[in-house]
């Protein structure tokens, strides 16, 4: 397949009706307010992975809750509210969570299924955060942004766009030296490796499968991401790319 860089795509305003198409994939993104950084600790990212994992079903409670139950109690309560495709509200196949902002490239599997994924995963993560730091007031930058993606080019570049965040920013590679597979917070090594990353993100295999077979399989799209490190590459997905 030959890979062009003519990106089709919609922008979802912040004042837009927040529901999205279920036929499309969209980058979603967000900073920290004044972009400030939303993880400190290493600890702070696997919090913000676990809330990701739990809101992406629908939950007759909400995540701190969940949290304080026993094994036992959780047992029953998944048991109760199974986690099942009725109760699924999106479809990830890629992500990166970077110190002062986060990426998404998602599917809906419902119209409102993104607005519910992102505004509980947003609030919960700033409550957890402001008490651990004892702070109060809004930890993200408004209302998250998103990228509507019609075109098999365009999400591939935009997840190419996404996996190389690590590497080409002075806040997680500041000497140029990170290595590919050192950054562990973003799914570059599910896409590459036939293995999920065992504390990360849950991926939607099935999606993530038709990905690989449209680019030509793992090694075909680990050149096609690597060929661009250090190179502008937020220029080939212009208003894809975050702001």
């Amino acid at each position: 397949m030959v890979l062009v860089t003519r990106l089709v795509y919609n922008s979802h305003m912040p004042t837009e009706s927040r529901y999205f198409d279920e036929r499309f994939f969209y980058h979603v993104y967000n900073c920290g307010v004044e972009k400030r950084n939303i993880f400190i600790e290493s600890s702070d990212i696997l919090h913000f992975v676990k809330t990701a994992n739990y809101y992406q079903h629908d939950h007759n409670i909400c995540f701190t809750d969940y949290e304080r139950l026993d094994s036992e109690s959780r047992k029953i309560y998944l048991k109760r509210n199974p986690q099942s495709s009725d109760s699924l509200r999106v479809k990830i196949i890629a992500y990166c969570l970077m110190p002062n902002h986060f990426h998404f490239l998602i599917r809906p599997n419902r119209e409102d299924g993104i607005s519910l994924f992102i505004s509980e995963l947003s609030n919960s993560y700033t409550r957890y955060f402001n008490l651990k730091n004892e702070r109060i007031g809004h930890l993200f930058q408004g209302t998250f942004k998103s990228k509507e993606i019609r075109s098999e080019e365009s999400l591939l570049q935009v997840s190419r766009y996404i996996h190389l965040n690590p590497y080409n920013s002075s806040k997680t590679n500041p000497k140029g030296e990170l290595n590919f597979g050192e950054y562990p917070y973003f799914s570059y090594f599910s896409w590459i490796n036939n293995a999920p990353h065992p504390t990360g993100v849950k991926l939607d295999n099935n999606e993530l499968k038709r990905w690989l077979e449209v680019v030509g399989g793992r090694k075909v799209y680990k050149s096609f991401v690597e060929s661009m490190i250090w190179k502008r590459v937020d220029l080939e997905i212009g208003f894809l790319a975050l702001e």
